[in-house]
Protein backbone atom coordinates (compact mmCIF):
# COMPACT_ATOMS: atom_id res chain seq x y z
CA UNK A 1 0.00 0.00 0.00
CA UNK A 2 3.33 2.17 1.22
CA UNK A 3 4.45 1.34 -2.48
CA UNK A 4 1.34 2.20 -4.48
CA UNK A 5 0.82 5.82 -2.67
CA UNK A 6 4.12 6.44 -3.16
CA UNK A 7 4.02 5.62 -6.88
CA UNK A 8 0.69 8.01 -7.14
CA UNK A 9 2.56 10.88 -5.80
CA UNK A 10 5.30 10.81 -8.03
CA UNK A 11 2.49 11.31 -10.39
CA UNK A 12 0.55 13.61 -8.60
CA UNK A 13 2.79 16.29 -10.88
CA UNK A 14 2.00 14.38 -14.41
CA UNK A 15 -1.63 14.23 -13.02
CA UNK A 16 -1.85 18.72 -13.12
CA UNK A 17 -0.11 18.95 -15.89
CA UNK A 18 -2.08 17.28 -18.28
CA UNK A 19 -4.98 18.41 -16.50
CA UNK A 20 -3.86 21.61 -17.34
CA UNK A 21 -3.41 20.28 -21.31
CA UNK A 22 -6.86 19.21 -21.55
CA UNK A 23 -8.46 22.17 -20.40
CA UNK A 24 -7.18 24.49 -22.83
CA UNK A 25 -8.75 22.71 -25.74
CA UNK A 26 -11.18 24.37 -27.96
CA UNK A 27 -12.82 20.84 -29.83
CA UNK A 28 -13.46 17.43 -29.18
CA UNK A 29 -11.18 16.61 -32.16
CA UNK A 30 -8.47 18.49 -30.06
CA UNK A 31 -9.54 17.10 -26.49
CA UNK A 32 -8.89 13.39 -27.80
CA UNK A 33 -5.25 13.85 -29.27
CA UNK A 34 -4.01 15.49 -26.33
CA UNK A 35 -5.68 13.09 -24.57
CA UNK A 36 -3.55 10.31 -26.07
CA UNK A 37 -0.60 12.46 -25.55
CA UNK A 38 -1.31 12.14 -22.08
CA UNK A 39 -1.53 8.52 -22.32
CA UNK A 40 1.33 7.76 -24.57
CA UNK A 41 3.81 9.54 -22.00
CA UNK A 42 2.58 8.24 -18.71
CA UNK A 43 1.47 4.66 -19.63
CA UNK A 44 3.82 4.27 -23.01
CA UNK A 45 0.84 3.63 -24.91
CA UNK A 46 2.17 2.95 -28.86
CA UNK A 47 -1.81 3.12 -30.89
CA UNK A 48 -5.27 4.33 -29.66
CA UNK A 49 -8.55 5.10 -30.88
CA UNK A 50 -10.81 7.72 -29.64
CA UNK A 51 -14.40 7.89 -30.39
CA UNK A 52 -17.63 9.80 -29.57
CA UNK A 53 -21.29 9.20 -29.80
CA UNK A 54 -23.63 11.91 -29.32
CA UNK A 55 -26.65 9.48 -27.23
CA UNK A 56 -27.68 6.22 -27.45
CA UNK A 57 -29.39 6.77 -30.83
CA UNK A 58 -26.47 7.82 -32.63
CA UNK A 59 -23.71 6.58 -34.45
CA UNK A 60 -19.65 6.49 -33.33
CA UNK A 61 -17.70 9.33 -34.51
CA UNK A 62 -13.61 8.79 -34.69
CA UNK A 63 -12.16 11.62 -33.05
CA UNK A 64 -8.84 10.47 -33.19
CA UNK A 65 -6.85 7.31 -34.47
CA UNK A 66 -3.78 5.92 -34.22
CA UNK A 67 -3.87 2.63 -35.28
CA UNK A 68 -2.27 0.20 -38.04
CA UNK A 69 -5.14 -1.93 -38.49
CA UNK A 70 -8.39 -2.23 -39.53
CA UNK A 71 -10.44 -3.52 -36.58
CA UNK A 72 -13.96 -2.86 -36.18
CA UNK A 73 -14.22 -0.60 -33.39
CA UNK A 74 -18.01 -0.11 -34.00
CA UNK A 75 -18.13 -3.89 -32.76
CA UNK A 76 -17.49 -3.54 -29.09
CA UNK A 77 -20.50 -3.58 -26.93
CA UNK A 78 -21.31 -0.14 -24.67
CA UNK A 79 -21.65 -1.36 -21.45
CA UNK A 80 -24.99 0.12 -19.14
CA UNK A 81 -22.64 1.04 -16.83
CA UNK A 82 -21.50 4.83 -16.06
CA UNK A 83 -17.93 3.88 -16.60
CA UNK A 84 -16.66 0.37 -17.87
CA UNK A 85 -12.88 -0.95 -18.74
CA UNK A 86 -12.71 -4.57 -20.85
CA UNK A 87 -9.63 -6.24 -21.80
CA UNK A 88 -9.44 -6.83 -25.75
CA UNK A 89 -8.88 -9.64 -27.86
CA UNK A 90 -6.61 -8.38 -30.24
CA UNK A 91 -3.15 -8.25 -31.74
CA UNK A 92 -3.43 -4.45 -31.51
CA UNK A 93 -5.50 -3.59 -29.15
CA UNK A 94 -5.56 -4.74 -25.65
CA UNK A 95 -7.84 -2.42 -23.28
CA UNK A 96 -11.45 -0.83 -24.16
CA UNK A 97 -12.71 1.92 -21.46
CA UNK A 98 -16.50 3.52 -22.30
CA UNK A 99 -17.33 6.35 -20.25
CA UNK A 100 -20.47 8.01 -20.10
CA UNK A 101 -20.38 12.05 -19.90
CA UNK A 102 -22.32 14.70 -17.87
CA UNK A 103 -24.45 15.25 -21.26
CA UNK A 104 -25.46 11.85 -21.74
CA UNK A 105 -22.67 11.58 -24.52
CA UNK A 106 -20.15 8.54 -24.51
CA UNK A 107 -16.63 8.81 -24.57
CA UNK A 108 -14.74 5.43 -26.23
CA UNK A 109 -11.31 5.27 -25.87
CA UNK A 110 -9.38 2.02 -27.67
CA UNK A 111 -6.02 1.57 -26.10
CA UNK A 112 -3.30 -0.62 -28.18
CA UNK A 113 -0.28 -2.45 -27.00
CA UNK A 114 2.25 -0.45 -24.51
CA UNK A 115 5.76 0.56 -25.30
CA UNK A 116 7.53 -2.59 -24.10
CA UNK A 117 4.81 -4.96 -24.59
CA UNK A 118 3.74 -5.91 -21.07
CA UNK A 119 0.48 -5.98 -20.12
CA UNK A 120 -1.95 -3.55 -18.31
CA UNK A 121 -0.90 -3.98 -14.84
CA UNK A 122 -3.89 -2.53 -11.84
CA UNK A 123 -1.55 0.28 -11.26
CA UNK A 124 -1.77 0.82 -14.66
CA UNK A 125 -5.73 0.71 -14.38
CA UNK A 126 -5.66 3.01 -11.97
CA UNK A 127 -3.17 5.56 -13.16
CA UNK A 128 -6.29 5.78 -16.21
CA UNK A 129 -8.76 5.67 -14.10
CA UNK A 130 -7.46 9.17 -12.73
CA UNK A 131 -6.41 10.53 -16.34
CA UNK A 132 -10.30 9.41 -17.27
CA UNK A 133 -11.88 11.87 -14.41
CA UNK A 134 -9.28 14.57 -15.69
CA UNK A 135 -10.95 13.77 -19.07
CA UNK A 136 -14.00 13.89 -17.66
CA UNK A 137 -13.09 17.79 -16.25
CA UNK A 138 -11.65 18.53 -19.06
CA UNK A 139 -15.07 17.63 -21.34
CA UNK A 140 -17.45 19.48 -18.44
CA UNK A 141 -14.79 22.51 -18.79
CA UNK A 142 -15.33 22.08 -23.04
CA UNK A 143 -18.96 21.89 -22.93
CA UNK A 144 -19.63 24.99 -19.81
CA UNK A 145 -17.21 26.80 -22.24
CA UNK A 146 -19.02 25.69 -25.56
CA UNK A 147 -22.39 26.86 -23.64
CA UNK A 148 -20.99 29.96 -22.12
CA UNK A 149 -20.01 30.74 -26.24
CA UNK A 150 -23.24 29.39 -27.16
CA UNK A 151 -24.66 32.26 -24.59
CA UNK A 152 -22.93 35.33 -25.77
CA UNK A 153 -23.87 34.01 -29.08
CA UNK A 154 -27.42 33.93 -28.45
CA UNK A 155 -27.65 37.49 -26.26
CA UNK A 156 -25.39 38.98 -28.77
CA UNK A 157 -27.76 37.70 -31.29
CA UNK A 158 -30.98 38.59 -29.76
CA UNK A 159 -29.64 42.40 -29.10
CA UNK A 160 -28.94 42.83 -32.58
CA UNK A 161 -32.45 40.81 -33.51
CA UNK A 162 -34.30 43.65 -30.87
CA UNK A 163 -32.28 46.49 -32.64
CA UNK A 164 -33.68 45.13 -36.21
CA UNK A 165 -36.97 45.00 -34.84
CA UNK A 166 -36.57 48.59 -33.53
CA UNK A 167 -34.87 49.89 -36.92
CA UNK A 168 -37.55 48.21 -39.07
CA UNK A 169 -40.60 49.68 -36.93
CA UNK A 170 -39.24 52.97 -37.61
CA UNK A 171 -38.52 52.12 -41.27
CA UNK A 172 -41.85 50.40 -41.48
CA UNK A 173 -43.60 53.59 -39.34
CA UNK A 174 -42.26 55.86 -42.33
CA UNK A 175 -44.02 53.92 -45.26
CA UNK A 176 -47.85 54.25 -46.48
CA UNK A 177 -50.23 51.49 -46.84
CA UNK A 178 -50.24 49.63 -49.39
CA UNK A 179 -48.67 46.83 -50.99
CA UNK A 180 -44.81 48.61 -50.57
CA UNK A 181 -45.57 48.23 -46.94
CA UNK A 182 -46.62 44.89 -46.78
CA UNK A 183 -43.56 43.89 -49.23
CA UNK A 184 -40.86 45.23 -46.85
CA UNK A 185 -43.24 44.39 -43.54
CA UNK A 186 -42.10 40.45 -44.99
CA UNK A 187 -39.45 41.10 -46.07
CA UNK A 188 -38.06 42.50 -42.67
CA UNK A 189 -39.30 39.75 -40.26
CA UNK A 190 -37.81 37.22 -42.67
CA UNK A 191 -34.65 38.43 -41.93
CA UNK A 192 -35.37 39.06 -38.09
CA UNK A 193 -35.76 35.30 -37.66
CA UNK A 194 -33.68 33.88 -40.30
CA UNK A 195 -37.03 32.18 -42.38
CA UNK A 196 -36.12 30.99 -45.82
CA UNK A 197 -39.54 32.10 -47.35
CA UNK A 198 -42.48 33.79 -46.45
CA UNK A 199 -46.20 34.39 -47.19
CA UNK A 200 -48.54 37.56 -46.26
CA UNK A 201 -51.89 36.59 -46.88
CA UNK A 202 -54.63 39.41 -46.80
CA UNK A 203 -58.29 38.24 -46.38
CA UNK A 204 -61.74 40.17 -46.11
CA UNK A 205 -64.24 37.91 -44.85
CA UNK A 206 -63.27 34.63 -46.54
CA UNK A 207 -62.20 35.68 -49.29
CA UNK A 208 -58.29 36.27 -50.47
CA UNK A 209 -57.85 39.85 -51.50
CA UNK A 210 -54.08 39.67 -51.78
CA UNK A 211 -51.10 37.05 -51.09
CA UNK A 212 -47.24 38.49 -51.04
CA UNK A 213 -44.30 35.98 -51.51
CA UNK A 214 -41.01 36.56 -49.92
CA UNK A 215 -38.39 35.84 -51.81
CA UNK A 216 -40.39 34.06 -54.57
CA UNK A 217 -43.42 32.90 -55.71
CA UNK A 218 -44.39 29.43 -54.02
CA UNK A 219 -46.74 26.75 -53.78
CA UNK A 220 -49.25 27.28 -50.83
CA UNK A 221 -49.76 23.82 -50.01
CA UNK A 222 -45.94 24.17 -49.03
CA UNK A 223 -47.47 25.52 -45.84
CA UNK A 224 -49.67 22.46 -44.58
CA UNK A 225 -46.31 20.32 -45.36
CA UNK A 226 -43.76 22.11 -43.37
CA UNK A 227 -42.55 20.82 -40.59
CA UNK A 228 -40.56 24.40 -39.88
CA UNK A 229 -43.97 26.84 -39.51
CA UNK A 230 -44.38 30.02 -37.07
CA UNK A 231 -47.41 32.42 -37.80
CA UNK A 232 -49.21 34.91 -36.56
CA UNK A 233 -52.50 37.34 -37.71
CA UNK A 234 -54.17 40.45 -36.75
CA UNK A 235 -57.16 42.39 -38.50
CA UNK A 236 -57.36 45.86 -38.97
CA UNK A 237 -60.44 47.68 -40.89
CA UNK A 238 -62.22 44.44 -41.61
CA UNK A 239 -59.12 42.99 -42.77
CA UNK A 240 -57.25 40.19 -41.29
CA UNK A 241 -53.74 40.22 -42.25
CA UNK A 242 -51.38 36.69 -41.51
CA UNK A 243 -48.06 36.45 -41.55
CA UNK A 244 -46.34 32.43 -42.77
CA UNK A 245 -43.08 32.40 -41.94
CA UNK A 246 -41.15 28.82 -43.15
CA UNK A 247 -37.47 26.67 -42.73
CA UNK A 248 -35.78 28.38 -40.72
CA UNK A 249 -32.10 28.77 -41.98
CA UNK A 250 -28.52 27.87 -39.75
CA UNK A 251 -25.34 26.65 -40.26
CA UNK A 252 -26.55 23.39 -39.52
CA UNK A 253 -28.71 23.71 -42.18
CA UNK A 254 -32.90 23.74 -41.74
CA UNK A 255 -33.88 23.97 -38.12
CA UNK A 256 -37.39 24.23 -35.76
CA UNK A 257 -37.97 27.50 -35.02
CA UNK A 258 -37.70 29.01 -31.16
CA UNK A 259 -40.09 31.07 -28.74
CA UNK A 260 -37.87 33.66 -29.58
CA UNK A 261 -38.64 33.40 -33.52
CA UNK A 262 -42.87 33.57 -32.43
CA UNK A 263 -42.06 36.62 -30.03
CA UNK A 264 -40.57 38.55 -32.40
CA UNK A 265 -43.14 37.50 -35.50
CA UNK A 266 -45.43 38.84 -32.89
CA UNK A 267 -43.88 41.84 -32.05
CA UNK A 268 -43.11 42.97 -35.35
CA UNK A 269 -46.55 42.00 -36.45
CA UNK A 270 -47.63 44.40 -33.75
CA UNK A 271 -45.48 47.14 -35.48
CA UNK A 272 -47.08 46.17 -38.99
CA UNK A 273 -50.68 46.94 -37.07
CA UNK A 274 -49.99 49.85 -35.35
CA UNK A 275 -48.28 51.35 -38.87
CA UNK A 276 -52.01 50.66 -40.66
CA UNK A 277 -53.76 52.05 -37.67
CA UNK A 278 -51.55 55.29 -37.88
CA UNK A 279 -51.55 55.86 -41.46
CA UNK A 280 -55.07 55.52 -41.15
CA UNK A 281 -55.82 57.48 -38.53
CA UNK A 282 -53.28 60.17 -40.32
CA UNK A 283 -55.66 59.62 -43.66
CA UNK A 284 -58.57 60.27 -41.24
CA UNK A 285 -57.32 63.82 -39.67
CA UNK A 286 -56.14 64.94 -43.34
CA UNK A 287 -59.95 64.13 -44.50
CA UNK A 288 -61.26 65.97 -41.38
CA UNK A 289 -58.95 68.98 -41.84
CA UNK A 290 -59.88 69.32 -45.18
CA UNK A 291 -63.69 68.44 -44.32
CA UNK A 292 -63.23 71.15 -41.07
CA UNK A 293 -61.84 73.42 -44.24
CA UNK A 294 -64.78 73.02 -46.44
CA UNK A 295 -67.25 73.33 -43.19
CA UNK A 296 -65.48 76.75 -42.23
CA UNK A 297 -65.67 77.91 -45.80
CA UNK A 298 -69.69 77.01 -45.99
CA UNK A 299 -70.06 78.32 -42.82
CA UNK A 300 -68.16 81.85 -44.12
CA UNK A 301 -70.46 81.61 -47.02
CA UNK A 302 -73.09 81.21 -45.07
CA UNK A 303 -72.29 83.77 -42.49
CA UNK A 304 -73.22 86.32 -45.49
CA UNK A 305 -76.84 85.22 -45.79
CA UNK A 306 -77.31 86.92 -42.70
CA UNK A 307 -77.39 90.65 -43.18
CA UNK A 308 -74.42 92.43 -41.81
CA UNK A 309 -76.15 95.51 -41.07
CA UNK A 310 -79.72 95.70 -41.60
CA UNK A 311 -81.52 98.50 -43.11
CA UNK A 312 -82.48 101.63 -42.14
CA UNK A 313 -86.10 102.33 -41.62
CA UNK A 314 -87.15 105.47 -41.10
CA UNK A 315 -88.83 105.64 -37.66
CA UNK A 316 -88.12 102.57 -36.62
CA UNK A 317 -84.96 100.87 -34.63
CA UNK A 318 -83.56 97.36 -35.20
CA UNK A 319 -80.68 94.63 -34.29
CA UNK A 320 -80.60 91.15 -34.71
CA UNK A 321 -77.76 88.16 -34.06
CA UNK A 322 -76.68 84.69 -34.90
CA UNK A 323 -74.79 82.99 -32.70
CA UNK A 324 -74.58 79.14 -34.25
CA UNK A 325 -73.00 76.52 -32.45
CA UNK A 326 -71.04 74.77 -35.19
CA UNK A 327 -69.37 76.50 -38.53
CA UNK A 328 -72.75 75.92 -40.28
CA UNK A 329 -75.72 77.35 -38.21
CA UNK A 330 -79.60 76.13 -38.63
CA UNK A 331 -81.11 79.67 -37.67
CA UNK A 332 -81.76 82.32 -40.28
CA UNK A 333 -83.14 85.85 -39.74
CA UNK A 334 -83.27 88.66 -42.56
CA UNK A 335 -84.86 92.22 -42.76
CA UNK A 336 -85.49 92.49 -46.84
CA UNK A 337 -86.57 96.05 -48.59
CA UNK A 338 -89.14 95.65 -51.21
CA UNK A 339 -89.67 97.67 -54.14
CA UNK A 340 -92.88 98.97 -52.62
CA UNK A 341 -91.04 100.37 -49.94
CA UNK A 342 -92.71 97.74 -47.57
CA UNK A 343 -89.93 95.83 -45.31
CA UNK A 344 -89.99 91.73 -44.68
CA UNK A 345 -88.77 90.45 -41.66
CA UNK A 346 -88.09 86.60 -41.46
CA UNK A 347 -86.68 84.41 -38.45
CA UNK A 348 -86.37 80.88 -39.61
CA UNK A 349 -85.03 77.35 -37.54
CA UNK A 350 -83.77 74.37 -39.75
CA UNK A 351 -84.47 71.14 -37.72
CA UNK A 352 -81.07 69.42 -36.68
CA UNK A 353 -78.14 71.46 -37.36
CA UNK A 354 -74.89 71.35 -39.12
CA UNK A 355 -74.36 71.24 -43.00
CA UNK A 356 -77.75 69.67 -43.67
CA UNK A 357 -79.55 72.27 -41.95
CA UNK A 358 -76.99 75.35 -43.71
CA UNK A 359 -78.18 73.93 -47.05
CA UNK A 360 -81.94 74.30 -46.42
CA UNK A 361 -80.96 77.89 -44.97
CA UNK A 362 -79.33 78.77 -48.12
CA UNK A 363 -82.25 77.49 -50.18
CA UNK A 364 -85.02 79.32 -48.33
CA UNK A 365 -82.27 82.78 -48.99
CA UNK A 366 -82.42 82.12 -51.88
CA UNK A 367 -86.04 81.31 -52.66
CA UNK A 368 -86.82 84.07 -50.62
CA UNK A 369 -85.30 86.56 -52.47
CA UNK A 370 -86.34 85.32 -55.79
CA UNK A 371 -90.05 85.39 -54.76
CA UNK A 372 -90.15 89.11 -53.00
CA UNK A 373 -88.88 90.94 -56.24
CA UNK A 374 -92.36 91.32 -57.70
CA UNK A 375 -95.65 91.08 -56.09
CA UNK A 376 -96.56 88.56 -54.20
CA UNK A 377 -99.82 87.55 -51.45
CA UNK A 378 -97.64 86.48 -48.07
CA UNK A 379 -99.64 83.21 -47.61
CA UNK A 380 -99.00 82.31 -51.12
CA UNK A 381 -95.96 83.27 -51.05
CA UNK A 382 -95.14 80.92 -47.77
CA UNK A 383 -97.12 77.88 -49.15
CA UNK A 384 -94.86 78.30 -52.41
CA UNK A 385 -91.72 77.72 -50.19
CA UNK A 386 -92.61 75.00 -48.65
CA UNK A 387 -93.32 73.08 -51.69
CA UNK A 388 -89.64 74.26 -52.77
CA UNK A 389 -87.97 73.00 -49.20
CA UNK A 390 -90.17 70.05 -48.58
CA UNK A 391 -88.21 69.03 -52.86
CA UNK A 392 -85.35 70.19 -51.18
CA UNK A 393 -84.95 68.61 -47.96
CA UNK A 394 -85.29 64.91 -46.66
CA UNK A 395 -88.16 63.66 -44.45
CA UNK A 396 -86.36 64.30 -41.24
CA UNK A 397 -85.86 67.87 -42.21
CA UNK A 398 -88.16 70.99 -42.13
CA UNK A 399 -88.35 74.47 -41.46
CA UNK A 400 -90.31 76.63 -38.44
CA UNK A 401 -90.11 79.92 -40.08
CA UNK A 402 -92.18 83.50 -39.61
CA UNK A 403 -92.60 86.18 -41.95
CA UNK A 404 -93.78 89.30 -41.66
CA UNK A 405 -94.35 92.28 -43.87
CA UNK A 406 -94.14 95.77 -42.84
CA UNK A 407 -95.35 99.29 -43.67
CA UNK A 408 -93.11 101.66 -41.88
CA UNK A 409 -95.93 104.58 -42.48
CA UNK A 410 -98.70 103.57 -41.27
CA UNK A 411 -96.82 100.85 -39.03
CA UNK A 412 -99.66 97.68 -40.13
CA UNK A 413 -97.73 94.24 -39.57
CA UNK A 414 -98.69 91.52 -41.66
CA UNK A 415 -97.40 88.01 -40.21
CA UNK A 416 -96.94 84.61 -40.78
CA UNK A 417 -96.29 81.75 -38.17
CA UNK A 418 -95.33 78.66 -40.28
CA UNK A 419 -94.79 76.41 -37.36
CA UNK A 420 -92.33 78.65 -35.37
CA UNK A 421 -92.50 79.53 -31.68
CA UNK A 422 -95.03 82.81 -30.91
CA UNK A 423 -93.23 85.62 -32.18
CA UNK A 424 -94.28 89.11 -29.16
CA UNK A 425 -95.47 92.56 -29.57
CA UNK A 426 -94.59 94.57 -26.92
CA UNK A 427 -96.95 97.19 -26.46
CA UNK A 428 -96.12 100.69 -24.71
CA UNK A 429 -98.75 100.17 -21.95
CA UNK A 430 -96.60 96.79 -21.40
CA UNK A 431 -99.06 94.59 -22.66
CA UNK A 432 -97.63 91.74 -24.14
CA UNK A 433 -99.18 90.40 -27.68
CA UNK A 434 -98.53 86.97 -29.59
CA UNK A 435 -98.19 86.29 -33.07
CA UNK A 436 -99.30 82.26 -33.66
CA UNK A 437 -101.12 82.32 -36.94
CA UNK A 438 -100.20 80.75 -39.47
CA UNK A 439 -99.72 76.57 -40.24
CA UNK A 440 -97.34 73.88 -40.56
CA UNK A 441 -93.62 73.89 -40.62
CA UNK A 442 -92.27 74.51 -44.30
CA UNK A 443 -90.96 70.94 -45.76
CA UNK A 444 -93.25 68.96 -43.05
CA UNK A 445 -95.68 67.84 -45.97
CA UNK A 446 -95.80 67.96 -49.24
CA UNK A 447 -99.47 69.33 -49.39
CA UNK A 448 -101.01 72.40 -50.51
CA UNK A 449 -101.53 73.82 -46.91
CA UNK A 450 -103.67 77.31 -46.65
CA UNK A 451 -101.59 79.20 -44.93
CA UNK A 452 -103.11 82.20 -42.72
CA UNK A 453 -101.85 85.62 -42.13
CA UNK A 454 -102.93 87.98 -39.13
CA UNK A 455 -102.20 91.75 -39.22
CA UNK A 456 -101.12 93.72 -36.56
CA UNK A 457 -100.22 97.24 -35.83
CA UNK A 458 -96.91 98.22 -34.53
CA UNK A 459 -97.77 101.87 -32.85
CA UNK A 460 -94.75 104.48 -31.68
CA UNK A 461 -93.43 102.91 -28.43
CA UNK A 462 -94.34 99.37 -29.33
CA UNK A 463 -91.67 96.58 -29.70
CA UNK A 464 -91.40 93.50 -31.92
CA UNK A 465 -89.26 90.41 -30.52
CA UNK A 466 -88.40 87.56 -33.43
CA UNK A 467 -86.66 84.80 -31.73
CA UNK A 468 -85.70 81.00 -32.09
CA UNK A 469 -85.54 78.05 -29.44
CA UNK A 470 -82.34 78.83 -29.06
CA UNK A 471 -83.02 81.52 -26.36
CA UNK A 472 -85.88 80.18 -24.77
CA UNK A 473 -84.28 76.35 -24.68
CA UNK A 474 -81.15 77.62 -23.37
CA UNK A 475 -79.47 75.27 -20.60
CA UNK A 476 -77.57 75.76 -17.40
CA UNK A 477 -75.69 73.19 -15.64
CA UNK A 478 -78.60 71.87 -14.19
CA UNK A 479 -81.05 71.03 -17.02
CA UNK A 480 -82.99 73.90 -16.91
CA UNK A 481 -84.10 75.85 -19.54
CA UNK A 482 -83.97 79.80 -19.80
CA UNK A 483 -87.51 80.14 -20.41
CA UNK A 484 -89.00 77.77 -17.32
CA UNK A 485 -86.77 80.01 -14.44
CA UNK A 486 -86.30 83.35 -16.40
CA UNK A 487 -89.13 83.75 -18.74
CA UNK A 488 -88.20 85.68 -22.03
CA UNK A 489 -91.62 87.32 -21.67
CA UNK A 490 -90.45 88.55 -18.10
CA UNK A 491 -87.35 89.91 -19.43
CA UNK A 492 -89.02 91.39 -22.63
CA UNK A 493 -91.41 93.43 -20.03
CA UNK A 494 -88.53 94.19 -17.44
CA UNK A 495 -85.57 95.51 -19.83
CA UNK A 496 -87.11 96.46 -23.05
CA UNK A 497 -85.51 99.93 -24.66
CA UNK A 498 -85.96 102.07 -27.18
CA UNK A 499 -82.14 101.15 -28.31
CA UNK A 500 -82.58 97.88 -30.00
CA UNK A 501 -78.77 97.42 -30.02
CA UNK A 502 -79.18 97.55 -26.10
CA UNK A 503 -81.94 94.84 -25.75
CA UNK A 504 -80.14 92.40 -27.72
CA UNK A 505 -76.42 92.68 -25.97
CA UNK A 506 -78.61 92.60 -22.70
CA UNK A 507 -80.45 89.53 -24.04
CA UNK A 508 -77.51 87.82 -24.83
CA UNK A 509 -75.82 88.59 -21.69
CA UNK A 510 -78.27 87.22 -19.70
CA UNK A 511 -78.75 83.83 -21.76
CA UNK A 512 -75.08 83.70 -20.83
CA UNK A 513 -75.25 84.63 -17.28
CA UNK A 514 -78.16 81.72 -16.74
CA UNK A 515 -76.19 79.23 -18.98
CA UNK A 516 -72.57 80.04 -17.22
CA UNK A 517 -70.30 77.33 -18.81
CA UNK A 518 -72.62 75.06 -19.72
CA UNK A 519 -71.63 74.49 -23.73
CA UNK A 520 -74.43 76.64 -26.15
CA UNK A 521 -76.39 73.34 -27.65
CA UNK A 522 -78.38 75.28 -30.27
CA UNK A 523 -78.16 78.41 -32.47
CA UNK A 524 -79.41 81.24 -30.58
CA UNK A 525 -80.68 83.97 -32.79
CA UNK A 526 -82.78 87.02 -32.34
CA UNK A 527 -84.51 90.22 -33.95
CA UNK A 528 -85.47 93.03 -31.99
CA UNK A 529 -87.49 95.83 -33.62
CA UNK A 530 -89.03 99.14 -32.16
CA UNK A 531 -91.11 102.00 -33.46
CA UNK A 532 -89.61 105.22 -32.03
CA UNK A 533 -91.83 107.36 -30.47
CA UNK A 534 -90.87 110.68 -31.96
Amino acid sequence: MENLIERLTLQSEAFQESFNVLSRVRNLDELAKKFFQVLRGNLLVLNAVILYRRNENSSWTILFSKSNSDYDVNALPISDSVFSISEVDHDEFKLAVTHQQIDKAFIRIILGSKLDSSPYSQFDKMVLQFYLQQLDSAYQFFIARKKEKQLIFNLNHRVLQLNSLIDTGIEVARLQEGSQLLHLALERVLALTNASKGLLVVKQGRKVIDKIFFPFRFKSNEISISKHLITTEFCFAEKKYIFYLLEKESREGLIAFDATDQLLLDAFARQVHVSLENHYLYEQSLEKERIDKEISLAGDIQKKLIPAELPKIDGYDQCGINIPTKFIGGDYYDCIRLQDGRFMLIMADVSGKGVAAGLLVSTLHASVHAYVDGKFELPGLVQKLNSIIWNSSTLDKYITAFFAVLDPASGELESVNAGHNPIYILRSNKKLEELKTGGIPLGMMNIPFPYESSKATINPGDHVLLYTDGVTEAMNAEEEEYDDIRSLKKFLVAKNSSAAKDFITNLINDVNDFTGDTPQSDDITALYLTRNTD
